[in-house]
């Protein structure tokens, strides 16, 4: 699928033409990589390597990003983090634009205003590779939107982030972790159904984090990007809230004890914890 060829939604296509994609990762990996995912090709220029220094600014910008994106969570990332499970055995794909074409407050934010002609990264999608055939790891999910304000934000812009850097991995199965709590759970959800792996995961900073796996599959993939998209609305055989403690652990015991069940929809109540629906797999 050419996404250039394809009815996106204006508003998110409007974001895609005003921003140019980006990729931090060993110039070895690259092969096995699609540069041009749904025809939205990686310019030469924005394809960056950590090891070299001409990369310091924009893997700089990432550090500003995500210090705006997760320093209130307990989960900043050292730069040591990113290099040793991103930029260099993995991925690192998202959207910029140059410091001149943003507002002042956002190269504020970057701490680059005095640099117009400075990369700045909007978004981030960072994957691991695993042992597994076909299998990434998705770490971290960022986007500027948290900084850009009113008319300056970007409509689909972690969106299609994301769904630009799957497809960049060539990966059939995309894992992650996430909080019960999370706001960005509807936003994995456009990209597939998610298999709950663990409910309760005490190794992660976070133990209410559940792990889930996408089964990846290009239709799902673009299928939110497009105009007139509209959610399908599935109510889960279990409906469990984000808040619901003694909920989560029970669900937990119930995966170790082998059975499996999809994330289906999250359901956000203002003011209220969200709902999560859940259907068993055969």
């Amino acid at each position: 699928m050419d996404l250039t060829k394809e009815p996106i939604n204006p508003r998110y296509l409007r974001t895609l033409n005003s921003c140019e994609p980006y990729l931090i990762s060993y110039p070895a990996n690259w092969p096995f990589l699609d540069l041009a995912p749904f025809g939205i090709e990686i310019p030469k220029e924005r394809r960056y390597t950590a090891t070299s220094l001409e990369s310091q600014d924009v893997i700089t910008g990432l550090h500003h990003l995500d210090r705006v994106t997760f320093g209130g969570q307990d989960m900043l990332m050292p730069r040591w983090v990113l290099f040793d499970c991103g930029e260099f055995p993995g991925v690192v794909f998202g959207l910029g634009r140059r410091a001149s074409e943003l507002p002042d407050y956002a190269r504020i934010a970057y701490r680059c205003a005095d640099r117009p002609d400075t990369f700045v990264p909007l978004s981030m999608w960072v994957a691991i590779r695993c042992a597994e055939e076909g299998a990434w790891f998705g770490h971290n999910l960022s986007s500027a939107n948290l900084i850009l304000k009113g008319d300056d934000g970007l409509a689909g812009l972690a969106l299609m982030t994301k769904t630009l850097a799957v497809k960049l991995t060539r990966g059939t199965k995309q894992y992650g972790a996430t909080q019960w709590s999370s706001g960005s759970i509807g936003l994995h959800l456009r990209l597939g159904p998610m298999e709950v792996l663990s409910a309760y995961t005490p190794a992660h900073t976070h133990a209410e984090t559940f792990a889930y796996l996408i089964e990846v599959d290009d239709a799902q993939l673009t299928g939110s990007l497009m105009s007139g998209w509209q959610p399908e609305h599935i109510d889960g055989e279990r409906v469990l809230a984000a808040d619901d403690h003694a909920g989560i652990r029970a669900l937990h015991h119930e995966l170790e004890a082998g059975a499996r069940w999809q994330l289906v929809r999250a359901e956000r109540r203002e003011e209220q914890s969200t709902l999560m629906h859940l259907n068993r797999m055969d």
